[in-house]
């Protein structure tokens, strides 16, 4: 029986499901994926199944008025008394045939109508800035004048995907316009509940992108720094002149790894001068406390120093509008026209992975929140392990190639001297029994050759006369 105990234990999944109540058949509960119950009315006229919808059990619909509702529909369907959607209520006039009128086709909605709704109440309100700027063009500039001006319900999944196949040649904006239109439409049908139909935008498979890795090498920061030396070398108004601030916004990018826009709008209140810190209020990844290293402090330190030291305002002095043109110059004057801003980003990952820093600490100090973010770097991780596997194996094979590599010293029998100070003690063992006569030094020998050698006495060479 659907009760509120039951509906309590009725969980969201990842897709719409309905329950149907035992104690009434044609009462029915359906939950969906947002968490939202809804109680309708099932039952068949002609042969086909109907459905009402009775609301959204809440606050304002409990349970047990859904179920009042529900018994009173199902006692006007069985009576053949057409129903009054609005009140639940038979009309005044006399019962009808049992057989229910066609519902009047509904009021056409453009998708132009629903996007407009979708920016204002969604995008506007949840998304970043840049992120919610793309949406727009998205929808101002592919997805409206291929549909805005269509019922949001007569566009098909074939036709979306068609239009996302005509994008192939740009495969990031036309997996844009994807998870666009799919957001679009999740708003329409789960939050909106304007239609219950599939989102036709969900099981169109994106085009696969290469993720472009670029990090600078040691040589190619030299030449970097060589050109932003030469910059602030030259006169203000003079071609590849650089400002002081430009310059401070590249150093603070290489030397944090941070994103572009993190920096240019860095101001003194977030820099936590006593435990080494950057408190960033609103990043892409939502509000972050980034430890920075002594040299950051320092180059903070001489920028603040530089400005009379402000307890307010942006750390760069201002906001930047041109570091990106600034970038391209400098690059171009340093011949890496490949190397993007956001590459600054990248290479501080390399190199504090190939300094050995862990894969998860690098992940810590890019603000990544999901590890999987972190994993483009694992092949460079990958390196390093592989560095200090070298590492360890030559130092494990340095350890014993001395002993293990050089042939062993040869053997020296006992000189004269040698064996004329333990002739006499040897001798005095010698037997009295008759016999060939031993050669008791050659016997010593060969002792000190079965132990110099780690041998077998029957490996004893035969000049030592043991044979």
């Amino acid at each position: 029986m659907i009760n509120a105990a039951f509906i309590r234990g009725c969980k969201p999944r990842a897709k719409m499901y309905e329950v149907t109540c035992e104690a009434m058949p044609g009462f029915i509960l359906r939950v969906l994926p947002t968490g939202r119950k809804i109680a309708l009315v099932r039952y068949r006229v002609d042969g086909k199944d109907r459905r009402h919808k009775i609301g959204q059990l809440g606050p304002d619909l409990s349970i047990e008025e859904a179920r009042r509702r529900a018994a009173l529909l199902l006692a006007q369907i069985a009576t053949g008394v057409v129903l009054d959607e609005r009140a639940g209520q038979p009309p005044a006039s006399a019962p009808a045939p049992v057989k229910q009128a066609e519902p009047r086709a509904p009021t056409s909605i453009t998708l132009r109508q629903l996007a407009e709704r979708f920016l204002r109440v969604h995008v506007e309100v949840r998304l970043k800035p840049a992120t919610a700027e793309r949406y727009r063009s998205t929808l101002d500039t592919v997805i409206l004048p291929a549909f805005g001006d269509r019922d949001f319900r007569s566009v098909t999944k074939a036709e979306i995907a068609e239009l996302h196949g005509t994008m192939r040649d740009r495969p990031g904006a036309a997996n844009n316009m994807l998870s666009t239109i799919s957001s679009l439409y999740g708003r329409i049908i789960e939050d909106w509940e304007l239609a219950e139909m599939r989102n036709p935008a969900r099981g169109i498979k994106p085009f696969p992108m290469r993720r472009r890795e670029r990090f600078l090498s040691p040589e190619e920061r030299q030449r970097l720094d060589l050109v932003i030396q030469a910059g602030l070398r030259m006169p203000a108004g003079r071609r590849g002149h650089l400002d002081i601030e430009s310059v401070w916004a590249l150093d603070l990018l290489a030397l944090t790894g941070r994103r572009r826009d993190e920096i240019l709008t860095l101001t003194w209140p977030m820099v936590d001068w006593q435990h080494s810190l950057l408190n960033l209020p609103d990043t892409k990844t939502g509000e972050l406390r980034v430890p920075v290293s002594t040299r950051v402090l320092a180059l903070l330190r001489h920028i603040h120093e530089q400005a009379d030291k402000p307890r307010i305002g942006y750390v760069l002095g201002k906001r930047l509008r041109g570091l990106n043109r600034t970038w391209e110059n400098i690059r171009a004057a340093a011949d890496l026209h490949d190397v993007r801003l956001h590459d600054l980003r990248h290479s501080f990952a390399s190199d504090a992975l190939m300094s050995g820093v862990p894969l998860a600490i690098v992940g810590e100090l890019l603000g990544h929140k999901q590890a999987r973010t972190t994993q483009r770097y694992a092949h460079l991780a990958n390196h390093v392990v592989r560095q200090a596997l070298e590492m360890a194996t030559e130092r494990i094979v340095d350890a014993v190639k001395p002993v293990a590599a050089l042939p062993p010293a040869p053997f020296e029998r006992l000189s004269d001297a040698e064996w004329a100070r333990i002739k006499d003690k040897i001798e005095t063992t010698r037997g009295r029994c008759g016999g060939t006569r031993v050669d008791l030094r050659g016997v010593v020998d060969g002792i000190r050759w079965v132990l110099k050698f780690g041998a077998k006495w029957r490996e004893v060479p035969p000049e030592f006369g043991l044979s």
